[in-house]
């Protein structure tokens, strides 16, 4: 069996479309004993299977029957709560797992919004280690090539769901699990989805859910019936995947070595604060607002605290209220593209490294609070009558840097957590706001030993950093699992 399971395929450079997919082995699936609850609800019970190399695989089932769950259980998408799953000899922990191995199109496009369709393929190619080249001959595949310039958010429904295909073959994995991929298309682009399914059969591994009966029958050489979370095999609709039992029915493909992931950390946290910077120069959706919310702070509380104005606790205390609570509110929207359409997982599919996602969110994250801080110090400086807050900026830099890191490396932590609760965005303050203790205190004081004697504490400073690095410490060690949900 170990001939037909894939390696790490070495693609094409550049060349045709045509010659494009079906260059790679393809991979095997096996199930053992694999459940899924979601709280009391038994999505998947005891599923035991294997889906051999190179065979196409219909899912058919009603509503609510787990087709989904076990489309995302094989791509990494979903932990099993018990059970084992394996894909082309490599066991399935995460989505980073299947990176080189499977492409997984769901009912989201896992694509941002507020880049355009060009530069998600793009993203993802270079999260895959792929040329670029790659970008335009996925296009061509789904006829896309003269509109993928819009941004995806403004993209029909049509075009979303052949972008999030042209993402799910970007890499020509072996392995396709496509979930409804018919749904939402007009009649030609179904029609070029089937011939180009219909190309890639035997080279590849290709397990698709469909409602259409007709469709599973005449497309695939095996359909599985799926009803309260039990498959129950169905004949083979051809000789292919008999053929492919008698190949891949040993277990030996478990001894080959695990896959690496495509994206190390660094160029993980690169792309992540490429995109992240990308998307708010174009939008500032996040500065604009806070900014704004800034300033009407600042407003207020200079009215309210004037006879204070000179004051340094007063100056300090004020500028610290502003940053803590503008930080809050850039936090609260900073994982809104991420969220929308599952673009996270989007990336942990395309083999980015967890951690370094998190590095890359906390340093955007850790920018656009810098420069939130920066702007406050500006308003306060003039609203209290404090100009040696601007006079002393260069040391006040320190403070705010390390304040801004550890702040972002707690923030993007509870973010995820509080978007996966009940309370959501609700429970963010609660929880952010005692974390942000630590650093009210070492900022306030550092703050105000600067404006009195022009120096900045050491002390406080080491607090400060301790703060830091220990929380983005502690977030690497998290964010894979708040990030999985």
């Amino acid at each position: 069996m170990s001939e037909l399971i894939a390696t790490n395929p070495v693609p094409p450079q550049g060349g045709s479309p045509a010659g494009y997919l079906g260059q790679v082995a393809p991979a095997a699936v096996h199930l053992e004993d694999v459940s899924r609850s979601f709280g009391h609800v038994l999505a998947l019970d005891r599923i035991t299977t294997q889906i051999p190399a190179g065979t196409t695989v219909a899912l058919v089932g009603p509503n609510g029957a787990g087709k989904s769950t076990l489309l995302a259980t094989i791509a990494g998408l979903v932990r099993p709560t018990s059970g084992s799953v394996w894909v082309g000899g490599h066991p399935v922990d995460r989505a980073g797992d299947t990176a080189a191995l499977a492409g997984a199109l769901t009912h989201s496009t896992m694509l941002y919004d507020r880049l355009s369709g060009r530069e998600n393929l793009a993203l993802h190619a270079r999260l895959h280690g792929r040329p670029t080249a790659q970008v335009e001959a996925v296009l061509h595949e789904v006829d896309l090539t003269d509109t993928a310039d819009r941004l995806v958010g403004d993209c029909s429904h049509g075009t979303r769901k052949r972008l999030a295909l042209a993402r799910t073959l970007l890499h020509d994995p072996p392995l396709l699990l496509l979930d409804e991929p018919f749904a939402g298309l007009d009649p030609a682009s179904q029609e070029r989805l089937a011939e180009t399914l219909d190309r890639l059969r035997g080279s590849h591994t290709i397990v698709f859910s469909t409602h259409d009966t007709n469709r599973a029958i005449s497309g695939a050489d095996r359909v599985l019936s799926l009803d309260s979370g039990h498959i129950v095999p169905s004949p083979p609709t051809s000789g292919a995947a008999a053929a492919a039992d008698a190949t891949c029915g040993g277990q030996s493909d478990r001894a080959s070595a695990r896959p690496t992931r495509p994206a190390g950390l660094l160029r993980s946290a690169w792309e992540v604060l490429r995109k992240d910077v990308t998307i708010e120069v174009r939008s500032r959706s996040i500065s604009t607002s806070v900014l704004v919310l800034a300033a009407l702070l600042a407003t207020v509380l200079g009215m309210a605290f004037e006879p204070l104005a000179g004051s340094p606790r007063a100056v300090s205390g004020i500028l610290w209220v502003l940053v803590v609570f503008a930080a809050l509110h850039a936090l609260a929207r900073s994982f809104d593209d991420d969220f929308r359409d599952d673009a996270l997982h989007g990336l942990l599919l395309a083999g980015a490294d967890p951690a370094g996602v998190y590095l890359g969110r906390v340093t955007s994250t850790a920018l656009f609070l810098l420069v939130i801080a920066v702007t406050s110090a500006a308003t306060v400086s003039v609203l209290f009558a404090a100009p040696a807050l601007l006079q002393l900026l260069p040391r006040l830099l320190v403070v705010l840097v390390l304040a801004a890191i550890g702040l972002a490396a707690v923030g993007s932590v509870l973010t995820l957590l509080s978007r996966h609760s009940r309370l959501g965005e609700t429970l963010l303050p609660l929880l952010f706001l005692p974390l942000a203790v630590p650093v009210l205190l070492a900022g306030v004081d550092s703050v105000v030993i600067l404006l009195e004697v022009g120096r900045l504490d050491t002390g406080w400073l080491v607090v400060l950093c301790a703060y830091a690095l220990g929380m983005v410490a502690a977030g690497g060690i998290v964010f894979e699992h708040a990030a999985e949900g």
